[in-house]
């Protein structure tokens, strides 16, 4: 076991997590790059996919692209994503019933889509689809309306009589 080291933490964790994510889809095209010059090199496709820990249908993916596009095809498309369970509507439909049932927890939430909607998401993805419909972290509480215009006057009374006690 390593002894701890002194760093300079004057970057937040935040911008390091933001500068991996620009590197993530260059080290995704590489990787891609790579496994097309394993198969020049006369390499199979399951051999030459499984050095990477990817499944043989990626490969054949990626030998698609390439034959059909070349560099173009092994690249990530701008704005490229797989397409949501939930369509728009349900998503509101979804935010309304997590209100109603005053929901808290990510797994009360992924039983609730589970059994209104059919559908199962990690936790993970239930974190990211609540932050998308504004809900935040905090442990919800009530906030009272409107308290007493006196509300000062009746702490201190309160305080006093206990101080008395």
């Amino acid at each position: 076991m390593g002894r701890n080291v002194l760093i300079n933490k004057d970057i937040t964790i935040s911008e390091i997590r933001r500068e991996k994510a620009k590197i993530k889809s260059e080290w995704s095209y590489f990787e891609k790059l790579t496994f097309i010059e394993d198969i020049y090199a006369g390499e199979n496709v399951n051999y030459a996919i499984e050095k990477r820990g990817k499944t043989a249908q990626t490969g054949y993916n990626w030998v698609n692209a390439w034959n059909e596009s070349g560099f173009e095809g092994l690249k990530r498309k701008s704005g490229s994503r797989g397409k949501s369970k939930l369509s728009e509507e349900e998503l509101i439909n979804l935010k309304k019933l997590i209100k109603k049932h005053n929901l808290t927890g990510i797994r009360q939430i992924k039983k609730l889509i589970q059994d209104e909607f059919g559908v199962t998401y990690s936790e993970r993805q239930i974190s990211r689809i609540m932050n998308k419909l504004n809900f935040g972290y905090a442990k919800p509480y009530v906030i009272p309306a409107k308290s007493p215009e006196d509300a000062e006057e009746q702490l201190k009374k309160t305080s006093k009589k206990q101080e008395s006690l």
